[in-house]
């Protein structure tokens, strides 16, 4: 479903283990093959990372926070989303600040000025809708499997929460950050305590989508579908590429001792959900 934009990883090689704002006004014809697998794994680290942390604070009863955190999460899986669909954007400098485009007929990357004024976060949302609209054109039968992966039973819902952004994460994530009435984290009564503590249980089992009035668990929900649809194009990489699939063993090791210290209350969906997409 989505070799399209996975194919081109069969060749990509991790014999470098510097990033490409390290690199791309150094290397002749925007040759990426030895970078572009290096910001995946740190981006997939980012974005696992931020998922952990958030857990640990919604346990904690620290709210506001853990959703702030959780937004970073689905922020960093746009940006690994973008770049293994080959339009990215890249900061370096704010002199170079550029859009990064592949170019099937050439296989390199094509770099434009990014001029349109948006902020880098939204963005990043704006690529992500663009680079996979092509779904939408699918017949629902082909889009079946994809249901099944994501947990929903109908094409709306998939991209709502998976790549539509109509959930405005930035403008959310601004709402938490800003306005004073989602800090209650001293205060919070048992019941919202315990209301919102199995509202991101039934989250993590796949058994609600309908949150009008609880807008901000929104995030959480996109951190839940967004991440499975991730794992799909990442069993994709890992099929054609040997050494991306050993790199991601080798975090997934590393992560592990964590779950002995830093992250050892972490919920067990979400081990094994990290479990099944790094291995």
């Amino acid at each position: 479903m989505f070799k399209k934009f996975t194919d081109k990883f069969q060749d990509y090689t991790l014999s470098s283990d510097k990033f490409i704002n390290e690199v791309i006004e150094d290397i002749d014809d925007y040759d990426l093959k030895a970078y572009l697998l290096n910001d995946t794994i740190k981006l997939l680290e980012k974005t696992i990372v931020n998922k952990l942390s958030a857990d640990l604070l919604f346990q904690k009863n620290y709210w506001s926070w853990g959703f702030v955190t959780i937004y970073y999460s689905n922020f960093y899986m746009a940006q690994l989303l973008n770049k293994i669909a080959g339009k990215f954007y890249l900061y370096k400098t704010d002199k170079f600040n550029k859009l990064i485009q592949y170019d099937k007929d050439s296989q390199m990357y094509n770099v434009s000025s990014n001029n349109n004024g948006e902020s880098s976060h939204l963005r990043e949302f704006k690529q992500l809708k663009s680079n996979f609209s092509y779904l939408k054109t699918l017949e629902d039968e082909k889009l079946r499997s994809l249901l099944n992966i994501v947990t929903v039973n109908n094409k709306d819902i998939l991209f709502r929460f998976t790549i539509d952004n109509d959930i405005k994460e930035s403008e959310l994530r601004n709402e938490i950050n800003y306005r004073l009435k989602y800090y209650n984290e001293i205060e919070q009564n048992k019941k919202t305590q315990k209301l919102n503590i199995r509202l991101y249980q039934l989250i993590l089992e796949n058994k609600v989508c309908n949150l009008k009035d609880h807008r901000v668990f929104n995030l959480v929900q996109i951190n839940q579908k967004r991440f499975l649809f991730l794992n799909i194009i990442i069993d994709e990489i890992k099929c054609i590429n040997p050494a991306f699939k050993l790199k991601l063993q080798r975090l997934y090791y590393h992560l592990s001792l964590k779950y002995d210290n830093e992250f050892h209350n972490v919920n067990n969906i979400t081990k094994e959900q990290i479990k099944e997409l790094l291995l």
